[in-house]
């Protein structure tokens, strides 16, 4: 019996012990963006509202293998989506990331959301409440908007085999 309770406790703690932090995630997550290119996929801008910028485009992949989306937040005074595509480095404001990682938070649906500055700063992460209460909003049922062509526009989606040949200098 002593055995048994000991190798629990021994699991238990151990799991513990290499757990990660959700900041640990989150700057495994930004260096993990960096790598997959998704910093430079073709990217569709469109005009939104807060929380996201008056003008943002959305990228979705995968990272270990898991669904992640990207959307990046423009913003500035006089902000357009021209002047955005014409120097887009200029008005990055802020990068939004959704991953699902299997076991994280199954009550509600797996995601973690993170906030960084374009530096990757870290200003939001883990399970942001209010990026959780917008996203249950969305329909189908997965915390994603992209079933609603009236609140998204066409979300570029990059398969590993495209970023994979990708290399970003930073």
């Amino acid at each position: 019996m002593k055995k048994i309770v000991l190798t629990v406790a021994l699991v238990a703690l151990s799991s513990t012990v290499f757990a990660q932090t959700d900041k640990e995630i989150a700057s495994e997550l930004f260096e993990q963006l960096k790598q997959k290119s998704f910093m430079d996929a073709p990217q569709n801008l469109y005009v939104g509202g807060p929380p996201h910028g008056p003008v943002r485009s959305v990228v979705e992949g995968e990272i270990d293998g898991n669904n992640t989306i990207v959307k990046f937040n423009y913003g500035g005074p006089e902000i357009t989506a021209k002047k955005v595509a014409d120097n887009p480095d200029k008005w990055l404001k802020a990068i939004t990331i959704m991953k699902r990682i299997p076991g994280y938070n199954p009550e509600n649906k797996d995601w973690f959301f993170a906030k960084y500055k374009p530096n990757g700063d870290q200003l939001k992460v883990g399970k942001v409440k209010g990026c959780i209460e917008c996203h249950q909003s969305a329909s189908g049922n997965d915390y994603t908007f992209k079933h609603n062509n009236s609140v998204n526009a066409e979300v570029t989606v990059i398969r590993e085999s495209w970023f994979s040949k990708l290399f970003i200098p930073w």
